[in-house]
């Protein structure tokens, strides 16, 4: 099982909403619990909004250890966007199809101290149903027969239960318009409960709650704002020296968060009274006092959520799994469900980002954009173009041309020709004379020259495929640039070998590749039979070295036909249990058919083993076969540019390990 924070289970942010659980001895209530509505109040020491709840202890049963509350009332709340500081009302749609019942049913929500969730003793119980009445969400909860649990169950029967927070997840927004002079209110129509939490009442904006990973968190982005400006409270006059006002202090946390300190780092420095400006020069000493420490490795080995680096692979093997139509393996089943958006916040959250889904337009772009001036590979965009180009390797190997197994492959370091240079065959060794004397030998030369070119497309993404988890279109484009890629290059091949007629290219010396004066074209073409195979074998076994005389005993592993000649060059090459001598098929298990549809006409065409002559010369920028993805920001339009680029060259280089037959 891999473990993953609770911010990221569903791929959307964690959204703490504390719920204040109080008795009113002035409201009627049923023998379970008050049907009140939950009503707003300010909290006497901090500028937040809170929700009242009922909470009967008469609801206790001390021997099941079980009681039953509200936990939810869906009553809009005022929050503030992390991406342009705007604020917004968010309220909850309580109603059978808009909250997601299935996973508190189960059994699976747990009853948390404090939202804590770093170890089993964090749990204190567990929630045993959900339902919706009157608009409200009521859950029943057991308590642990734990220390902690038996705690809670005292202070229950004592009158004076605890507060209730939960942490829930949305997965989808409904955006609200707003009037002149008021704010939007954005209602979640789709959320779901991902635990509940006991929790100590806030007492002001300094409040921290504990995270999933037991860090200490500011609660300003999870609390509601009661005010559109940014006055002090009764907080800082009262606590002075603080030097910093509530934006300031926010600001702080978010630039210690960024800057991967502890928000403890931060409220220390706010209490101790220093400026903002101060606080950003603490900040930067701090970086430089750790680059300057002997740097160790941040690639933790622990397979788990938690690890960024196995996060993103794992993201990307399933961004792969859907384009390929292929099933999810591994760690990445437990995202298969994930939209694009949900996978995309989760790379965002394990880079230390906030992430608001009052907009899902704004998740889109917050998901497309660089972590930096560049992409790095804890971008999103990055994940999408190592998929794709799995994606597109893919489709590329499975269209590769047989013809790239008769070359000799080179890489080149730059677009500039490359030379093939051949020295002629070393010259006999003479017997030394009784003087000693010991003569010079001499070698003749040739070459031929080639060079790299560039192929490329572009392709993009666009902000609605992701946003309606559209990924189709990339991994049919990235496909398809992978077939063409591999068809560039089967018909670059091709060209060299039908090149004049079908004698291939113009070599150094002003001859085609394929010339009868050579020895190696057949003077008149024939079918392929074993005495016509003969005929090309011999032809290629006598071919002699650059200095005329020297047997090189090419040796023929290969037949090259078109799909005209596929039927009959099998039937030659078959292994047949021959009755006589004269019926034993030689070639039988010596070649290997290759069936190149490109190739037009009755042709066909014998190549010696590349590693000892080779004729084909193929050649990748850089050591990449294959073509490559590369990705920027969309500019002409919105969502990001993906260019599929192939830097391949190809030419002749020697005639003499290979043989045609015109065929007829």
């Amino acid at each position: 099982m891999f473990r993953q924070p609770i911010a990221c289970c569903a791929g959307a942010p964690l959204i703490l909403a504390s719920i204040f659980a109080t008795t009113n001895s002035s409201q009627t209530s049923d023998p379970l619990m008050s049907k009140t509505a939950p009503t707003h109040r300010r909290s006497p020491d901090a500028n937040t909004l809170t929700r009242r709840a009922s909470f009967d202890a008469k609801s206790f049963d001390s021997n099941a250890r079980t009681f039953t509350a509200v936990i939810s009332s869906g009553s809009a709340v005022k929050r503030r966007d992390p991406f342009d500081g705007s604020l917004y009302n968010e309220a909850l749609a309580v109603t059978p199809s808009s909250v997601r019942l299935d996973r508190a049913r189960s059994g699976v929500v747990p009853l948390l101290n404090s939202h804590r969730a770093s170890t089993l003793d964090d749990q204190i119980g567990v929630v045993t149903d959900v339902r919706i009445e009157g608009g409200q969400l009521v859950a029943d909860i057991r308590l642990s027969p734990s220390d902690a649990g038996k705690a809670v169950a005292a202070a229950i029967e004592a009158g004076t239960p605890p507060n209730i927070s939960i942490g829930y997840v949305v997965h989808n927004m409904t955006e609200g318009v707003a009037s002149r002079d008021a704010i939007p209110t954005h209602t979640a129509t789709d959320w779901e409960l991902l635990e509940v939490s006991l929790v100590p009442i806030p007492a002001d904006p300094q409040t921290f709650i504990r995270s999933h990973k037991g860090n200490n968190m500011p609660i300003d982005e999870s609390i509601e704002i009661d005010d559109d400006n940014e006055q002090e409270t009764e907080y800082s006059k009262r606590n002075q020296p603080r030097a910093m006002s509530d934006r300031d202090a926010r600001a702080a946390y978010d630039i210690a968060a960024r800057a991967h300190l502890p928000a403890e780092f931060a409220r220390q420095h706010i209490e101790q009274g220093v400026t903002l400006a101060q606080f950003r020069t603490l900040v930067f000493n701090k970086l430089a006092d750790a680059a300057d420490r002997t740097q160790t490795s941040s690639i933790r080995s622990d397979e788990t959520f938690d690890n960024p680096n196995f996060l993103n692979r794992t993201i990307e093997d399933v961004l792969y799994a859907r384009m390929a139509g292929k099933p999810v393996e591994g760690a990445a089943r437990e995202m298969a469900g994930r939209t694009l958006l949900d996978l995309g916040t989760m790379v965002l959250q394990s880079r230390g980002e906030r992430v608001s889904w009052s907009s899902r337009a704004q998740i889109a772009d917050h998901v497309m954009q660089r972590s930096g001036g560049y992409h790095t590979t804890s971008d999103f965009p990055i994940l999408l173009q190592g998929a794709g180009q799995r994606v597109l390797r893919d489709a590329y190997q499975a269209a590769e041309t047989p013809l790239k197994l008769l070359a000799r492959r080179r890489t080149a370091v730059d677009f500039r020709p490359m030379t093939s240079a051949q020295l002629s065959e070393a010259p006999q060794l003479l017997e030394v004379g009784e003087a000693g004397q010991i003569k010079y030998g001499s070698r003749s030369e040739s070459k031929e020259v080639g060079s790299v070119k560039t192929y490329a497309r572009l392709f993009s993404i666009s902000r609605n495929a992701l946003i309606n988890d559209d990924l189709d279109a990339f991994g049919n484009s990235a496909r398809d640039w992978g077939k063409s890629a591999a068809e560039t290059e089967a018909g670059l091949l091709v060209a060299l070998l039908t090149a004049n007629n079908g004698d291939g290219p113009t070599l150094s010396d002003g001859n085609p590749v394929y010339k009868t004066t050579r020895g190696n074209k057949a003077s008149v073409g024939s079918a392929i039979t074993v005495d016509a195979l003969g005929d090309g074998r011999q032809a290629l076994r006598n071919m002699k070295g650059l200095d005329g005389k020297t047997p090189i005993n090419a040796i023929p592993k290969h037949l090259v036909v078109g799909s005209a000649k596929e039927t009959e060059a099998e039937q030659v090459l078959a292994a047949i249990a021959a009755a006589h001598v004269d019926d034993v098929n030689p070639f039988s298990g010596k070649m290997a058919l290759h069936v190149e549809p490109r190739l037009a006409g009755n042709a066909w065409r014998l190549f010696a083993d590349p590693s000892q002559v080779s004729s084909i010369v193929i050649a990748y920028l850089n050591d990449l076969a294959g073509p490559q993805l590369a990705v920027q920001e969309g500019w002409t339009t919105l969502g990001a540019e993906f260019r599929a680029v192939l830097d391949f060259g190809c030419w002749m280089e020697d005639w003499r390990g290979t043989y045609l037959n015109p065929g007829n």
